[in-house]
């Protein structure tokens, strides 16, 4: 179940009086008395770390899950969303809202956010941007609080999408301290349309699940037979990867974040194409399975008119791809574009290959990289760099970032290669 959160009851009119008639010089975060009261639903936080992105923050989507492993265990977190996608089910932060805004001035988005939090503080904001009332949420709280803002671009919603105008982007990154994007062609591509720095932070893994060992190939597995996890988000992907899958000879095992029911088909049908179909498995249950596979393939955007998901395939990086190398060091098939966001990380750490959405592609990409010898050679990269993808550290990280007003070291800079992304051909046919 999906949906817009209802709109918060607030006294608007005695907001937007108290806001034009503030005093200057009045303390950082002061609310009038009016909409200072306990807040409408849950616990009071003072001096909160708010996390402002655009759904339940779960295991069933990759931001997500992203998000709770960098801030597991952290104290005195809000918890911000636009929108429920998944009945609001939540396991994360010490306290969590659902605000979206029916109205868009920004007396009415204060008013709401304001209302919303009632006598909780902020002391730092952290915005992962996806719908427009992600940035509407974010900004409200840094002028309300006047808590320093910190933006984490993951997804794309302005470039080669228009979720999220320029103006409303423009402001959220010129009135944020510190700007991170999850894949140095984002970074790349936002800082030369904004003229801003972009700093770059990609998906990490747990650190207790990356091993200190090499993991070589499985000794008794298919090597016909790969691995596949996560949710897919383009259904154009779906029907590309059954009809490349479909009379290859070779079989995949998906494991689903999400439900199969939004599929353009059925569990039998996916069957049908060699394509068996798994709920998710706990997590060291999923990494155990990742290493008993010889390879895992990630279906990725094609880049051309009939991609339904190029704004995602082209700038972002699925946190899936750091999370199999480092956990699994499992050698991997990206589908798609060379030209995307996975196929470039593959790629750049010699990890994997990319093949194109056809039968025979697939099967030269499955030969090759299931050769004893390559197959080993990548799994000894994917081991050389894994301990630099660990989550260890990385919320404070941010927070450090933030403090600073500019990344706090250079532990991601340095993971890009010499070659920085040209942003004029990553930027084609862009939203300008």
């Amino acid at each position: 179940m999906s949906g817009r959160c209802p709109p918060m009851t607030v006294l608007a009119n005695a907001w937007r009086t108290w806001w034009a008639g503030r005093p200057r010089g009045a303390e950082a975060g002061a609310l009038p008395p009016s909409l200072s009261g306990p807040s409408l639903s849950g616990p009071v936080l003072s001096s909160a770390d708010v996390i402002v992105s655009h759904i339940e923050v779960c295991d069933r989507h990759g931001v997500g899950r992203l998000l709770q492993m960098l801030f597991d265990g952290h104290p005195n977190i809000l918890s911000i969303r636009s929108a429920n996608f998944h009945a609001g089910a939540q396991e994360f932060g010490a306290h969590h809202l659902c605000i979206s805004h029916a109205a868009t001035s920004r007396d009415a988005v204060r008013a709401t956010v304001a209302s919303a939090l009632g006598a909780t503080t902020v002391a730092r904001v952290l915005c992962v941007p996806y719908f427009a009332d992600d940035v509407r949420t974010a900004l409200a709280l840094h002028d309300i609080f006047g808590a320093p803002l910190c933006t984490y671009i993951m997804d794309d919603q302005n470039v080669h999408a228009s979720g999220i105008s320029d103006d409303l982007m423009r402001e959220l990154l010129t009135k944020s301290q510190v700007r991170l994007a999850i894949s140095p062609e984002m970074a790349s591509v936002y800082g030369e349309k904004y003229g801003l720095a972009m700093g770059y932070m990609p998906p990490l893994a747990p650190r207790r699940m990356i091993p200190d060992h090499l993991v070589p190939p499985p000794e008794r597995a298919d090597s016909r037979h790969g691995i596949c996890i996560g949710n897919i988000w383009g259904q154009r992907w779906v029907e590309l990867l059954r009809n490349t899958v479909r009379g290859s000879g070779e079989t995949l095992t998906w494991y689903c974040n999400g439900e199969f029911r939004w599929l353009p088909c059925g569990r039998h049908d996916l069957i049908a194409d060699s394509i068996i179909p798994r709920d998710p498995l706990p997590e060291p249950m999923l990494v155990d399975a990742l290493r008993n596979h010889v390879y895992a393939v990630v279906p990725s955007g094609t880049l051309d008119a009939s991609d339904d998901r190029r704004f995602i395939a082209q700038l972002s990086l699925p946190s899936r791809i750091p999370y199999m190398m480092a956990t699994a060091q499992i050698p991997i098939i990206v589908l798609g574009s060379r030209e995307t966001g996975a196929s470039r990380f593959v790629e750049q750490f010699g990890i994997g290959v990319t093949a194109g959405y056809d039968t025979a592609s697939f099967s030269e990409a499955v030969n090759y990289i299931t050769q004893p010898d390559v197959n080993l050679s990548m799994r000894q990269r994917a081991y050389a760099v894994a301990g630099q993808f660990a989550d260890a550290g990385a919320a404070e990280w941010i927070w450090q970032s933030l403090a600073a007003g500019r990344p706090y070291d250079r532990r991601y800079e340095d993971l890009i290669l010499t070659r920085e992304p040209d942003p004029s051909g990553l930027a084609a046919d862009a939203k300008y």
